[in-house]
């Protein structure tokens, strides 16, 4: 018996279930098994849409920027901004199927957001596909773009307080509640490369295009094949600035 037909569906699962039948994705199937009640670790990855590289510790979830980067999507058009040639927008996230995985997650959080159903299915996967590990880092790419977004998150960062999650950002107003969050560390963005400072009062991060930065921690990617190696000072609350090196 399909398992999905069963179902008592709303218009949000009924939508999800379209948009990952039509993906035509091996990741589609196993988040079409999540929906259908098979709650294993790749089901609920595969779901939420969670990816990660060699050299970052930790899964993120990458969404589309410029569209969900409401401050970010303004400095774009700003010289010398640390948005104005933005990563997310090249290489490998201008390829099609980069760009169509973005969007696809965005889809399925935007339909979170409006039903409640899938709301509860979303954040029941974030909180099996964070089951084992110790560190999050949200969007790869994209931004907090609405407040309803930042109470999912809020409430996913809740439920797996074993998680250390580290939030860059650039919209600091829809991210103030997430801060309070004791598992929680937001870095709030500079607006421009090489900015001597800050005004927001919690942590910040910033891009410096000399060999030291102006202030603060000075990001060994650069130094270490673009990884992160042992570093997690993204992730430590006590470290009030990280700077990472332009490219």
């Amino acid at each position: 018996m399909n398992m999905i037909a069963t179902l008592q569906l709303d218009s949000g699962i009924e939508q999800a279930i379209t948009i990952f039948k039509e993906s035509g994705l091996e990741l589609g199937k196993k988040a079409l098994a999540f929906i259908a009640g098979k709650h294993t670790l790749p089901n609920a990855r595969a779901f939420i849409g969670l990816s990660r590289n060699s050299k970052m510790p930790a899964y993120t979830l990458a969404l589309p920027a410029i569209v969900t980067c409401p401050r970010g999507a303004k400095l774009a058009l700003v010289a010398d901004s640390v948005c104005a040639n933005c990563y997310a927008q090249k290489g490998h996230d201008a390829m099609k199927p980069a760009r169509n995985a973005k969007a696809r997650r965005l889809a399925i959080v935007q339909l979170a957001l409006e039903s409640q159903p899938l709301r509860i299915l979303w954040l029941k996967a974030f909180t099996i596909a964070m089951a084992k590990e110790s560190f999050f880092r949200w969007h790869s790419a994209g931004d907090i773009f609405n407040k309803e977004y930042a109470t999912l998150m809020a409430i996913a960062c809740l439920s797996t307080p074993h998680v250390k999650h580290w939030i860059p950002t650039r919209e600091s107003r829809n991210a103030a509640r997430l801060a309070q969050i004791p598992n929680v560390v937001v870095r709030v963005s500079d607006d421009m490369v090489d900015q001597a400072t800050n005004k927001y009062a919690g942590a910040t991060s910033g891009v410096h295009s000399t060999d030291t930065p102006s202030r603060g921690f000075d990001c060994p990617a650069q130094h270490n094949s673009g990884s992160c190696g042992d570093c997690r000072e993204c992730w430590v609350s006590a470290q009030a600035h990280v700077s990472y090196h332009l490219h």
